[in-house]
C-alpha cells in the first residue's frame, strides 16, 4: 500500500513579525487601506505602510532664504507635492550659478539628504514640485530657497497603501488585509515602539535595492521599532 503525504504551509502569524511590544494600545493603530484600483489591493503581514494622503491634508509654502545674490523666484506646482512627500523643511541650494538652463540646485529633504537636482527654468517633481525662474541678477553658489511642508496626520480621510521607495514609512502591517476593487478595508498597523520585529518577516516590495532597503530600515528604526 502506498501512503499519501500532504504538506501544508501555515499562514503567517502576527508573532512571526512582532517579537516584543511595549503596549498594544500605544503602539498599534487601526487604519483605512485605500480601495483597490482595478483589482484587489492586498497588504500582507509585515508590509511597510505609507500614507495615501487626502486632498487638503498637505500644505506647502516656499520662500527665498535671505541674503542671496540672485533675485529669481520659486513657484510651487498645483499640487505642490507628490505621494512621497514628508513633513518638514526642504532646502534648495544653488550649486552652479547662472541663468535659466545653466543654474543647478541641490534639493534636500527634511532629513538633510539629497532627493535630486533642480535646473533653473525647468520643473522639478520629486516629493515636492516647483520651478525656479531666474531674474535680473543671476543665481550664485549658495543662494537658497526653503519649502515648508505641513501634513495633517490625523485627517480622517487619510488612507494607507503599501510603501514604495521614495515615500515615508509610517508603520508595519500586523495582518493580511485586502481592499477589494473600489472598496476600502480596515487594517492594523504597528506605528510606534518600543517594539522589536523580525527582520526576516518584513515584506519588502519587489525590486527594492540594497540602498533603498537600508534607508527603509532607518525609517522603521526612527519609529522606535528595533529590527532583529
Amino acid at each position: 500500500m502506498t501512503l499519501s503525504f500532504f504538506s501544508h504551509a501555515a499562514p503567517a502569524r502576527e508573532s512571526d513579525l512582532l517579537k516584543l511590544e511595549y503596549d498594544p494600545q500605544f503602539c498599534r493603530e487601526d487604519y483605512t487601506l485605500s480601495a483597490g484600483d482595478g483589482a484587489d489591493r492586498v497588504v500582507l503581514l509585515g508590509t511597510p505602510l505609507a500614507y495615501a494622503l487626502a486632498a487638503g491634508s498637505v500644505s506647502a509654502s516656499a520662500a527665498a532664504v535671505a541674503g542671496g545674490t540672485g533675485d529669481g523666484t520659486i513657484a510651487l506646482a498645483d499640487p505642490a507635492t507628490t505621494s512621497a512627500v514628508v513633513e518638514g523643511t526642504y532646502v534648495i541650494t544653488c550649486t552652479t550659478g547662472g541663468a535659466d538652463g545653466t543654474s543647478k540646485f541641490r534639493v534636500e529633504g527634511p532629513n538633510g539628504k539629497s532627493i535630486g537636482t533642480a535646473t533653473g527654468g525647468a520643473a522639478f517633481a520629486k516629493q515636492i514640485k516647483f520651478t525656479i525662474s531666474g531674474g535680473s541678477e543671476a543665481f550664485v553658489e549658495g543662494d537658497a530657497f526653503e519649502v515648508i511642508v505641513l501634513i495633517d496626520q490625523e485627517a480622517a480621510a487619510n488612507e494607507r497603501v503599501a510603501w514604495e521607495p521614495g515615500a515615508e514609512i509610517i508603520g508595519l502591517s500586523l495582518r493580511n488585509t485586502t481592499a477589494p476593487d473600489g472598496v476600502t478595508a480596515t487594517g492594523l498597523s504597528l506605528d510606534n515602539g518600543p517594539a522589536v520585529v523580525s527582520a526576516s518577516a518584513i515584506n519588502w516590495p519587489d525590486g527594492i535595492t540594497a540602498t533603498e532597503k537600508a534607508q527603509a530600515l532607518e525609517m522603521i528604526k526612527s519609529l522606535a521599532i528595533k529590527i532583529r
